[in-house]
Parts: C-alpha cells; structure tokens; sequence
C-alpha cells in the first residue's frame, strides 16, 4: 500500500457495522432529563441512546448506508427484573444488531438491595441477548459523591460495576465506562433531583457509547472536568432536595407505586433515524 493510500484509509470514516439498535433500561436510557423543549407538561425526553442512534444513522447515511433504525423501550423507574419481563422478549423479537441493556439502578438505591442479586439477573439477560447473535452494550453505573442518601449507595454500586465488567468479558460486551468520568464530577450536569442528567450530562455519555463502541467520539475533551461552577450538591441546597424530589420518592415507593407506572416506551418499534427523527 502507498503512502497516499494509507493517507486515504486512515481518513476514511469509520462506518457503524449495526444496521439497527434497540435500547432497554430505565429513566437513564430513557433519556432522563434531557427535554426536547415542545412546551409540554410532559415532555419527550431524548437522551444518550437517541443521541447515540442519531450519530450512528449519520455516520452510515454519510458513508451511502442506509440509516440506522432504531427503539427504546426504556421506561423511567423500572427495576432490572421489570426490565426483564416488559421488555427484553419484545427487543431480541426485533432482532437488532445492538442491544444496549443497562438497568438496575433503580434497584440499588433500595435499601437493603444486593448488587450480586442484580448483576446474577443481568447476566441472565445478556447470555438470552447473545445466544441470538446480538451485540450487547452494557454500562458501569455512577454514583455521586457528596450527596447524601446516594452517597450511601457507592459500595452497592462498586461491587455491581466489578461484576459488570466480569460479565462483559465472559460474554464479550462493550461497557460505557460511566462511574470512571471525572466530567460526571461536575454537579452542573445533573438535574435537580440529582439522580438524572441534563442534556449536557447525556452528550457525554453519547460520547462515553461511541468510544466503548470503537467509534470516534463527537467532542474530544468529554472526559474533562468543567470548570467549576455552582455547586448543585451543595449543604445550602440540601433541605430543598429533600422537601422537592427525596420525600416525594420515598411516599411513592412506599405505597407500591413508580414515576412509570402507566408509561409507554417512547419508540416501541424500529424507526429510521434520520434528519427528521425528532420533529
């Protein structure tokens, strides 16, 4: 091969090989908060994986592929076993190329939950996924500091994430590194619930999805801890998170009840993304 001819493969974009996506989950993959701004009381969310799904479509309609199409099933506040029965049977029906199985958060904020319990479940799911030749993306979750009550869950959260990345290689997943991003550090990209992200949040972990794919990323500097602004974990600003988004939860869950009771998944069924995806 030339020097030309290197020059020329090693600018050549890197096309998706998936010609189709399907994402399962909870509030996190649904997109949590990250608004489309349409004036609703209820808006749509978008998120990582619309965010992740609209940047693969572009990629293969630039290269003279068709677009990617793509669902999510994902409902906010589901635990992984919920997951599991509402919507892993109805995704591998679809059979996609990617599957992205990222739940039991939900699960480890309880108390008293067992990350073991969780990821013996999880496990479960994926070996399902993989028996029909579908690619899973999976994600180390995040847990962050300084915030009280979610603070708590840290040592839950490790030991899920160390058992996550031992399924990954048994079963050779890619995994989203989200507990290792310093940028996440950053509490101006987190909701006021604390619990969610900001559209901001959702970019970079679009970027934390391509890289883990062996895809370029969007924003080079997406791992680099912003400057340091207002302070959204701060003590001042305790009493407030728990009179406006703790206690409400904890009433809720107490009686039985979930922020996704009644929902129905956003995108239930393969759509091509393209240009118009959003409107």
């Amino acid at each position: 091969m030339s020097t030309t001819d290197k020059e020329d493969a090693a600018a050549a974009p890197v096309v998706p090989p998936w010609d189709s996506f399907v994402a399962i989950g909870d509030s996190f993959t649904e997109g949590m908060t990250d608004a489309l701004e349409d004036g609703s009381d209820d808006p749509l969310y978008v998120g990582w994986a619309d965010r992740l799904a609209m940047e693969l479509s572009r990629r293969r309609i630039a290269a003279g592929q068709e677009p990617l199409k793509y669902a999510n099933l994902a409902v906010r506040g589901k635990l992984i076993g919920q997951v599991n029965r509402e919507q892993l049977d109805s995704a591998i029906a679809m059979k996609p190329a990617l599957m992205s199985i990222i739940a039991g958060g939900n699960d480890m904020i309880r108390p008293g939950s067992s990350a073991d319990k969780v990821t013996t479940l999880l496990e479960e799911m994926v070996v399902k996924v993989r028996a029909h030749g579908i690619e899973v993306l999976l994600c180390a979750h995040y847990a962050p500091r300084r915030s009280p009550v979610l603070e708590l869950t840290r040592p839950t959260v490790a030991i899920f994430n160390s058992n996550l990345w031992s399924i990954a290689r048994r079963h050779g997943c890619y995994v989203m590194d989200q507990w290792g991003l310093r940028s996440l550090n950053d509490t101006a990209i987190w909701a006021p619930d604390r619990l969610h992200l900001t559209g901001e949040g959702h970019q970079i972990m679009m970027n934390a999805a391509l890289e883990a794919l062996g895809q370029p990323i969007v924003d080079a500097d997406y791992q680099t801890p912003a400057p340091a602004g207002k302070d959204r974990f701060a003590a001042s600003e305790n009493i407030a998170w728990v009179k406006d988004h703790l206690w409400p939860w904890v009433k809720r869950h107490s009686r039985g009840r979930s922020s996704g009771d009644g929902r129905s998944p956003k995108y239930p069924q393969l759509v091509p993304v393209t240009d118009d995806f959003l409107e």
